[in-house]
């Protein structure tokens, strides 16, 4: 469970700007659900942001992305002396050295977790963790701070962490987090963090891959009643799937392909990949037609690719974030992704979330709470902010649609009038 996420000197977000996920218990279980944890008893079920083009939507899932990948991997993948890809906010002098910060509260197994960290380039500059056991109090595990003065770091340690902390600390690199090096050396009182930062999904304005889907129906067989359900309610005729593996020849592709891809997939020889296929009755006869995934419209392609990551985040009551959300969706399919978050029969203890991006506005009608409602701005020095729609205090009666679109909350492009260009 995600309970807020904060980021500060980011790419656009020079000052901290938070989301967070925390209602009140006027919101309706469609929307929300009590959580079990008395410090954060009611999170929204989906959080959506809205904002002209270029306002930060996408920088602020890029954000939490990176927080992601570098939990996951910074002790794994990058080695003594490499350099950290943060992006500090550029159009003020004062932040271009100053680190990026991210952290982040969230619930694994009734146990709340207070994570941050900041980085430049280089290195680490501080590091700290808070865990909140069910009935208990709040403990802080550990903290790391660098002194640029002394070139060294201080590191103090609570009774609450277990484990060889001083051999973690040794081995911990400058452009690595301690948690990441801690649990790779299986530490189990922080394995609880890494397990719920791998069942972070994020998908960035890049699209996603139909891959988790296909491997599923691959892997499960009786995942294949799922997905078609899934698909038939979203109104794509399908009767079966059917996934095979069809090898490529690098020698033909690769030219077209980038390095970094060629590397990852060992640049030469044949590759493996993954080939879904539909099928529908054939008339007067007992047999299916299938067609190829790639045969499909690209809407029809984005919900079967995202049919395994949402069957799989109810499952696992997990958070997923998209940027653009609506990219090449009709409005009222986009309308039943949110919904299928939201709705709370599911399961009866459905806790899965959704942060989206989206420039739909029906929405803001048909599908949405008021409080999971943010929009994103940039000032004119260039620096964004984000904002919950909660703070303009709409009336009850009035139409956050109409108010959106007529400038009430800002969050829309500055159009000029037109003129002739040319």
């Amino acid at each position: 469970m995600l309970v807020s996420f904060d980021v500060e000197n980011w790419a656009c977000y020079r000052d901290r700007q938070q989301l967070s996920m925390e209602t009140n218990k006027g919101t309706p279980d469609e929307f929300a659900f009590d959580t079990g944890v008395s410090k954060h008893p009611r999170l929204n079920r989906a959080s959506v942001i809205y904002g002209p083009n270029g306002s930060g939507k996408s920088r602020f899932v890029e954000a939490l992305d990176f927080a992601r990948k570098f939990v996951l991997f910074s002790a794994q993948k990058a080695q003594a002396g490499d350099s950290i890809e943060v992006e500090p906010f550029i159009y003020d002098a004062a932040t271009r050295s100053t680190p990026s910060s991210f952290s982040l509260v969230f619930v694994e197994n009734f146990v709340s977790y207070e994570y941050g960290f900041a980085a430049n380039s280089t290195r680490v500059t501080s590091e700290q963790l808070s865990v909140r056991h069910p009935g208990g109090r709040r403990q802080n595990w550990f903290s790391r701070e660098y002194h640029p003065d002394s070139a060294t770091f201080s590191w103090k340690f609570g009774v609450g962490l277990r484990g060889p902390r001083s051999v973690w600390r040794s081995a911990t690199r400058e452009n690595a987090l301690f948690v990441s090096t801690a649990a790779q050396l299986n530490s189990e009182s922080l394995s609880p963090i890494i397990k719920w930062f791998r069942q972070l999904a994020i998908v960035g304005s890049n699209g996603i891959s139909h891959d988790f889907t296909s491997k599923s129906l691959r892997d499960d067989p009786e995942f294949k009643t799922q997905v078609v359900r899934f698909l038939r309610q979203m109104d794509i005729h399908v009767s079966e799937i059917r996934v095979t593996e069809k090898e490529v020849d690098l020698a033909e592709i690769g030219p077209y392909l980038p390095a970094k891809v060629l590397e990852g997939i060992g640049g030469t020889g044949e590759l493996k990949v993954l080939v879904p296929e539909f099928g529908l009755p054939v008339r007067g006869g007992d047999d299916f037609a299938f067609l190829d995934l790639d045969d499909q419209s690209d809407g029809t392609q984005r919900v079967y690719s995202f049919a395994g990551p949402w069957l799989d985040v109810v499952k696992r009551n997990s958070v997923v974030v998209v940027d653009e959300l609506d990219r090449s969706l009709h409005p009222h399919l986009v309308q039943f992704l949110i919904r299928f978050i939201n709705d709370s029969r599911n399961s009866s203890e459905h806790r899965a979330q959704l942060v989206a991006t989206v420039h739909d506005t029906q929405l803001l009608e048909s599908s949405l709470d008021r409080r999971q409602v943010w929009f994103t701005e940039k000032n004119l020095d260039q620096s964004a902010v984000l904002t919950p729609l909660s703070n303009f205090r709409p009336r009850k009666n009035e139409s956050v649609l109409r108010g959106y679109l007529g400038g009430r909350y800002g969050a829309i492009p500055n159009t000029a009038d037109f003129e002739a260009i040319g």
